[in-house]
């Protein structure tokens, strides 16, 4: 994941199809697995969200996400959607790399009543 993705039409299509699966599910926990790298400023996550035809909350989530440029807005999620579970990253403030890969998911705490992403 890069920041520069944010917004773009598959985020509307991975957020509305989480938030769906949450709330089908009936999940406390939406536990999003980064892995992020650094913005590349390739052309890459251009897309409108509105290309994927997700419901309107979403889509404005996603314009939201593209103007404030932070993942942190994620966790905001299940209150757009008047949901009730909590979004948790895992190592948000780490960059994946190569070099700690092994690292990065060593302390991975799986299990309970949440899903993965």
């Amino acid at each position: 994941m890069k920041v520069q993705y944010l917004g773009d039409s598959k985020d509307s299509f991975k957020w509305d199809y989480h938030d769906f699966l949450m709330s089908k599910l009936n999940y406390r926990t939406f536990k999003i697995i980064l892995m992020m790298t650094q913005d590349d400023g390739g052309n890459d996550g251009n897309t409108h969200a509105s290309n994927f035809p997700a419901r309107s909350e979403i889509l404005e989530f996603c314009n939201q996400l593209r103007n404030i440029n932070s993942i942190e807005k994620i966790k905001e999620l299940p209150v757009i959607t008047s949901s009730s579970y909590e979004v948790c990253f895992h190592k948000e403030n780490n960059f994946i790399t190569n070099e700690n890969r092994y690292a990065y998911f060593s302390d991975f705490e799986a299990g309970g009543n949440q899903l993965f992403f």
